[in-house]
């Protein structure tokens, strides 16, 4: 066919767009399959997670107050005498004490469940990142080829008088 075009020439090829696979059929299937996992990944997003257990903490932080933090005050108090501990000093001491340790448990409870909550939507952002950096790609590459010139072979030279030229033409075929 080459041969023939070096004879006669060719005429003009139109401009043309092609569109070629990008993905082999099992990246294609893999790719379907990240895009068919993104509906139930969306509907998980919106379900509330397992919460962090809070209890032991808290319960271990109250055993602590009743074992180290009251008695300690109320040694304190006893070294002021006989009614120390029935004071109303002691009273506000082991008042204040309690709510400070309601006021650090409520604190950490609200940190874990920030850092918790943080965790989790980053995890789900690096998944759903994940399936659309995968499955948004594009799957065929479309190629363009430009209009191409009509070229003149050997033979319109020979009938024409450019016997010359086409033999320099023939010389570099071969």
């Amino acid at each position: 066919m080459a041969f023939l075009g070096g004879l006669f020439g060719s005429g003009p090829q139109p401009s043309r767009t092609e569109q070629v696979p990008r993905f082999t059929p099992q990246q294609q299937a893999m790719q379907n399959q990240m895009l068919s996992m993104m509906g139930p990944l969306m509907q998980q997003m919106q379900q509330p997670q397992q919460k962090f257990d809070f209890g032991p903490v808290e319960q271990q932080a109250r055993t602590q107050f009743r074992e180290q933090t009251i008695p300690g005050l109320a040694e304190r108090f006893t070294g002021m005498g006989a009614g120390g501990q029935r004071s109303s000093a002691f009273q506000g001491a082991l008042g204040r004490a309690g709510a400070g340790l309601e006021e650090n448990l409520a604190g950490m409870k609200s940190g874990i469940g920030l850092q918790q909550q943080g965790m989790e939507q980053q995890r789900m952002q690096s998944l759903l990142a994940s399936l659309l950096g995968g499955g948004m790609q594009p799957s065929f590459e479309s190629y363009y080829t430009p209009r191409t010139q009509q070229s003149y072979g050997i033979l319109p030279y020979l009938l024409g008088g450019g016997q010359q030229a086409a033999m320099g033409m023939l010389g570099s075929m071969f």
